[in-house]
């Protein structure tokens, strides 16, 4: 995957082109997104001191500590209800599912909840997550 980066003021930008695997642009799209909004947070099983099963948050416990980057319990249904709960909160929650053989166990709640509580609430309700597996 190329990514092409711009660099210099806005004079005279350079465009340089660089190579990342999938992993590395996950890691740096999240680092981005928690260093550009402080609502940003995490929550998934082994994320933080592990950086996960796959290392796509490898760094990030460290750089923004344990209150947004949150390593939680091996229960998916948690993982979710506790996002959607943040979101309605005003937090911006990113919750990685480790393998997506374990979505189903979340399939409830993104259909029952995260997907009808705007509608629900006639609108005062939003829920701004991301789901990653």
């Amino acid at each position: 995957m190329k990514r092409a980066l711009t660099e210099g003021n806005s004079s005279t930008p350079k465009d340089i082109e660089r190579e990342l695997n999938l992993v590395q642009a996950v890691n740096e799209a999240l680092d981005l997104a928690m260093a550009r909004d402080e609502r940003v947070m995490l929550l998934g099983e082994d994320i933080g001191k592990n950086g996960g099963v796959f290392r796509a948050t490898e760094g990030l416990w460290k750089k923004y500590g344990d209150e947004r980057v949150v390593d939680t319990p091996l229960a998916e249904i948690g993982i979710m209800g506790s996002a959607i709960g943040l979101a309605v909160g005003g937090l911006r929650p990113v919750a990685e599912i480790q393998f997506d053989g374990f979505m189903p166990a979340i399939f409830d709640q993104v259909v029952c909840h995260l997907g009808r509580l705007r509608s629900r609430s006639r609108g005062k309700m939003t829920v701004p997550l991301v789901v990653r597996a």
